[in-house]
């Protein structure tokens, strides 16, 4: 899992519009791109990415850039806030994971990062 649901306040005004990992760096890259391009370099192969604030560009930055050969069982998908305990967002990071722990669950891999 990959935390990506930061407002990025300190990096106003370039996230006005979009959450902090989907901020263009070095034209036709996100800062997300760094992150997940060394987990693929590692060998991690299922990836989700959980966002949050004004998440659209980062969910479509995500799908259309990290397509993995699915039929291998591979996968990098965004995944939004499912707000599963309530009508509230997240309440921090421990709490996005808490809230997705079913995903962990629903693959019971051998090990999680």
């Amino acid at each position: 899992m990959v935390l990506a649901g930061g407002e990025g306040k300190r990096l106003m005004p370039l996230t006005g519009d979009r959450a902090k990992p989907a901020v263009p760096f070095g034209g036709s890259y996100r800062l997300i791109d760094f992150v997940l391009s060394n987990l693929i370099n590692a060998g991690l192969r299922r990836v989700c990415v959980l966002t949050q604030y004004k998440s659209h560009s980062l969910d479509r930055h995500v799908t259309q850039t990290w397509r993995m050969p699915t039929l291998l069982g591979d996968y990098v998908t965004p995944v939004p806030a499912q707000q599963r305990l309530g009508p509230r967002w997240y309440t921090g990071s421990a709490d996005a994971i808490f809230q997705s722990l079913n995903l962990v669950h629903d693959e019971a891999p051998e090990y999680v990062v």
